[in-house]
């Protein structure tokens, strides 16, 4: 009997075997890994019915807003709605870091605040900015700077709703 640290000779047959298995491991790992990062990649937004998505399934860009100040210490993206019933408001404050808020439902009311607010359509274009009164209706984005005076209210006659992004710093773990 050898002893355990000895070595078995490797025949020519199991040698072949192994390679033709890892061969073959390699060929359908490539595949699979092709195809996954295939299928995990999104497709650029289309109004075109054959943008490559599957049946039933509809992509629907909302807008595209640069990101003037991101954050460069660690931070935690924050997502959250908003729903303002009429003649509602949150009145202006100043957050300390970068937010962002997506009119989903209805008109908004920026009311009179600090710089560093910008309203964008859809294709990422700037409509309005600055410290003045500022309206954005469903379908617009407003980006405001770390420490600007911002508030939000509904003058409409229905409920309104938005989607908000905040990049709140995060102690270093």
């Amino acid at each position: 009997m050898r002893p355990p640290s000895t070595p078995r000779p490797l025949s020519r047959r199991a040698a072949l075997g192994r390679t033709a298995v890892g061969v073959a491991a390699l060929g359908l790992g490539a595949r699979v890994g092709r195809t996954a990062a295939q299928e995990a990649t999104p497709a650029a937004a289309s109004s075109s019915p054959d943008a490559g998505l599957p049946a039933g399934v509809a992509l629907e860009s909302l807008s595209a807003v640069p990101i003037r100040d991101l954050p460069t210490e660690p931070f935690t993206l924050v997502m959250y709605r908003i729903t303002m019933a009429p003649g509602t408001s949150l009145p202006n404050a100043a957050l300390p870091y970068v937010s962002m808020t997506y009119t989903e439902k209805g008109d908004f009311v920026c009311p009179p605040g600090g710089e560093g607010r910008y309203i964008y359509d859809p294709d990422g274009t700037i409509i309005d900015s600055g410290a003045g009164e500022m309206t954005y209706p469903e379908g617009l984005w407003c980006y405001t700077a770390a420490d600007t005076m911002d508030g939000i209210r509904n003058d409409g006659s229905g409920t309104n709703s938005l989607l908000g992004i905040e990049f709140v710093p995060t102690e270093p773990t």
